[in-house]
């Protein structure tokens, strides 16, 4: 009879409950999953979209989340370190909200990610031509730039996140991304000065890309260019995805030439052999 391998997932920091507006599961639920898995590292991060507060009880989940962190804390002590966390999205739509925000909650460990672009607030419904899909990757990118050098985060989130619903099995259409590599190698040169980690996103493997965003092209171009902060996470957004793909990330940094990835405690990163 054949057994299963099992892969073993040092850190899973990117993860979302129902204290996220898309998050199908209880926090407690998430991380005992987690555990479960045998992950020794574990962050819940789940979204504030800076925009766009008024939208959903954003301010409600914030007051939550901290206790939350606590409850999860105390319940794995000694099985699993766990770090409160948050995914800050759009910071600079209006920075001092963002910087507000940051200065109000304790956070261990903050992503910096752009989900919408001010010409294509919903990235899953870009229309179907060229020139709307360039567009729209012009802007993505620029902000990602200047969300760079801004940088008050820990980590920048899934930096080629328009491609999953671009192309792959979503999209399906053909992106020269040559066009971008100048502003990618500005992006990637940004966060290795400002001391800010590349995140690599194993939800574009199960979701339609098949591939990490950032895929290894740019990872290894990160790594290139001096680079070696890197946070893995699933971006769960259920149980069911907790840890997902993250071996085949780890994989593929170890390919690179990566010995370490990273989480953070009060912002301060550290770092864990693999």
């Amino acid at each position: 009879m054949e057994t299963e391998e099992i892969r073993l997932i040092p850190a899973d920091i990117h993860n979302h409950s129902i204290l996220s507006p898309d998050g199908c599961d209880e926090p407690m639920k998430m991380a005992e999953r987690a555990c479960g898995l045998g992950i020794k590292h574990y962050a819940l991060t789940d979204h504030i979209e800076n925009e766009k507060l008024d939208s959903w009880d954003y301010a409600g989940a914030m007051a939550k989340s901290y206790g939350v962190f606590l409850e999860i804390r105390e319940r794995f002590a000694g099985r699993m370190e766990v770090y409160y966390g948050a995914e800050l999205g759009q910071a600079l739509y209006d920075l001092p909200q963002a910087e507000r925000i940051l200065a109000e909650h304790d956070y261990d460990f903050v992503l910096g990610s752009t989900h919408r672009t001010r010409t294509y607030p919903r990235l899953d419904r870009v229309p179907d031509s060229d020139e709307d899909r360039y567009r729209c990757l012009d802007e993505y990118f620029e902000e990602e730039l200047r969300l760079a050098e801004w940088g008050k985060f820990c980590s920048l989130s899934h930096l080629t996140f328009p491609l999953r619903f671009i192309s792959g099995d979503v999209g399906g259409a053909e992106v020269d991304m040559t066009r971008y590599s100048a502003i990618i190698d500005k992006i990637l040169e940004t966060i290795i000065r400002q001391g800010i980690a590349l995140e690599v996103n194993s939800a574009g493997i199960r979701k339609g890309l098949h591939v990490p965003m950032p895929s290894v092209e740019y990872v290894k171009r990160y790594f290139d260019k001096g680079g070696r902060m890197v946070t893995v996470g699933s971006d769960a957004h259920r149980v069911a995805d907790v840890g997902a793909d993250i071996p085949e990330c780890l994989d593929m940094m170890r390919d690179i030439g990566f010995g370490e990835i990273c989480v953070f405690r009060k912002k301060q990163p550290i770092f864990i052999t693999i």
